[in-house]
C-alpha cells in the first residue's frame, strides 16, 4: 500500500513539474508577443523622435523575437502556435524590408504584424486553457503580468491613427478596466503569496512611475519610458511565476 501512495505522489509531483514546464513558456509567448509589438510600435513612431528608429528599440523588439523562437520550440505539441509565429515573423520582414524615413507614416504596414500577434496571442491562450487549473498564485501573476503587456502596447498604441490592436480594447475605458485589474490582482498576490512582498512592491513601484501617464489621454507619450518601466514589471513577475510553478512541482 505504501508503496502504492509513493507512486501516486511521484506521479503527481511529475505531472505537476511537466504542467509548470508547459503553462510558463505558453504565458510568456503572450507577453512577448506584446512586448514585442510594443517596442516595434516605438521603433516605428515618428511622432516621438527622441525615439523614432532608435537602435535600442529595434534591439529590444528583435531580442523578444529571439526569445519567441525559443519558447515556441519549448511547446512544439501545441497547435497553431509554430504558424502563428511564421506568420508574425513574415508581417515583421515586410516591414523590415521597407526605407526607413521619419516623415512616413507606417500604420498600413504595422497592422499586419498587430494582426498576426493576436493570432500568436490566442494559440497560446487557448493551449494554456487546456492544461487546466494552476495555483492561485501562478495565476495571479500570469494575469498581472499580462495585464501590464497589455496596457503598455495599448500605451504605444496611442502614437498612432488608425491602428488596430486586436488583442485588446483600444479605448480609455480599455485602460481603466486594466489598471483595476492589476490593481486588485497585486492586493490578492500580497495576501495570498506575502513572501513576494518586496518583489511585488517593486513592480508596482516602476508600474506607478509611469501610471498617471499611461492614464491620461492629454499628455505626450513616452515611448522609450512606459517600455523600460513596464518592461521591468513584466519580467519580474514572470520570474517569480517561473519561481512559483518550480515550487510547486517540488
Amino acid at each position: 500500500m505504501q508503496r502504492v501512495i509513493l507512486l501516486a505522489l511521484l506521479l503527481m509531483t511529475s505531472t505537476a513539474g511537466a504542467e509548470s514546464a508547459v503553462t510558463q513558456p505558453l504565458h510568456e509567448i503572450r507577453t512577448h508577443g506584446f512586448r514585442l509589438c510594443a517596442n516595434l510600435l516605438v521603433y516605428y513612431n515618428n511622432q516621438d523622435p527622441a525615439a523614432a528608429f532608435d537602435p535600442a528599440a529595434r534591439e529590444a523588439y528583435r531580442q523578444s523575437l529571439r526569445q519567441l523562437d525559443t519558447l515556441v520550440a519549448a511547446v512544439a505539441g501545441e497547435p497553431g502556435i509554430a504558424a502563428s509565429l511564421q506568420g508574425l515573423k513574415n508581417s515583421i520582414g515586410e516591414l523590415e524590408r521597407q526605407p526607413e524615413d521619419a516623415r512616413v507614416l507606417y500604420t498600413s504596414s504595422l497592422n499586419p504584424v498587430l494582426h498576426a500577434q493576436n493570432d500568436l496571442d490566442k494559440a497560446a491562450e487557448a493551449a494554456y486553457l487546456r492544461r487546466g487549473e494552476i495555483s492561485p498564485t501562478v495565476a495571479g501573476l500570469h494575469q498581472m503580468s499580462l495585464d501590464m503587456s497589455r496596457i503598455l502596447l495599448l500605451y504605444q498604441g496611442k502614437g498612432f491613427s488608425n491602428i488596430g490592436i486586436h488583442s485588446v480594447e483600444f479605448d480609455d475605458i480599455g485602460f481603466g478596466k486594466i489598471d483595476q485589474r492589476i490593481g486588485s490582482t497585486l492586493e490578492n498576490l500580497l495576501t495570498i503569496a506575502s513572501d513576494m512582498k518586496p518583489e511585488l512592491n517593486e513592480v508596482w513601484m516602476n508600474y506607478s512611475f509611469i501610471r498617471q501617464r499611461l492614464k491620461t489621454s492629454d499628455q505626450a507619450v513616452v515611448s522609450r519610458s512606459a517600455s523600460l518601466y513596464l518592461g521591468k514589471g513584466v519580467d519580474r513577475l514572470d520570474m517569480l511565476a517561473r519561481r512559483a510553478g518550480q515550487h510547486n512541482s517540488q
